[in-house]
């Protein structure tokens, strides 16, 4: 996605005078121009990051997905059928993310991850995929074909362009729902659960776990839906 000479973003950088009144292209090629020009002149770091986070600064809940029984399923059954499961789950979550004002950023081998207003949005999203999935799994009798999904919820400020995100708390959704959480489980980060404010009706949450991101602690809870 090419960027035009009339909207550079170095113009933007070098001409003090100049507002970006008309918004770049939210790509890769702009992104990378932008980050090429930071490491070339440190000297306005400052004043790039403050464009980045103008131009692709979001903030909001992010939710990512694993699935589980990869390696023992494809080994046993062959990729095709674990491809076909990944489509099968990915068809029957999207509607339900969208239902709670949901926003697919990708869906990457067996992950989806994907951005709302509010981590209640995102709980209640997961929560409606795994009943999905469920009622999916008791009505067919083949073991191998089941879907289960683990869930890992953040929320924070992040960048958006094209089809990808970055931030912290993308990071800490990424590790809880594909490395710390088990099937079927919705874990929830620290600064998902202080936006929460208090436990939603009909939810309860554990009190704190730790895992270890990066050497750093990392702190979760369990949320669980418990319909009346």
């Amino acid at each position: 996605m090419a960027i035009h000479q009339a909207c550079h973003p170095n113009k933007l950088l070098h001409d003090e005078k100049t507002e970006p009144h008309v918004k770049l292209e939210k790509g890769h090629d702009y992104l990378f121009a932008l980050l090429s020009e930071r490491n070339a002149n440190p000297d306005r770091a400052n004043k790039i990051d403050r464009l980045l986070w103008e131009e692709l600064g979001d903030q909001g809940a992010i939710l990512a997905t694993d699935s589980s029984g990869f390696t023992r399923i494809t080994r046993k059954r062959g990729t095709l059928h674990f491809l076909s499961m990944i489509q099968k789950g990915f068809a029957m979550s999207l509607p339900i993310i969208k239902r709670e004002a949901g926003t697919l950023v990708k869906q990457e081998a067996d992950n989806i991850l994907c951005t709302f207003p509010e981590p209640l949005n995102a709980m209640r999203a997961a929560e409606g995929i795994r009943k999905k999935l469920e009622a999916h799994n008791q009505s067919i009798e083949d073991s191998d074909s089941h879907i289960r999904y683990s869930f890992g919820i953040g929320y924070g400020s992040f960048l958006r362009f094209s089809h990808d995100i970055f931030g912290d708390e993308v990071n800490v959704a990424s590790k809880l729902g594909e490395d710390t959480a088990t099937e079927n489980t919705i874990l929830v980060s620290k600064a998902a659960y202080g936006r929460l404010g208090e436990v939603p009706a009909q939810w309860s949450l554990t009190s704190p776990k730790i895992v270890s991101l990066g050497g750093t602690a990392l702190e979760y809870r369990e949320a669980a839906h418990q319909p009346k």
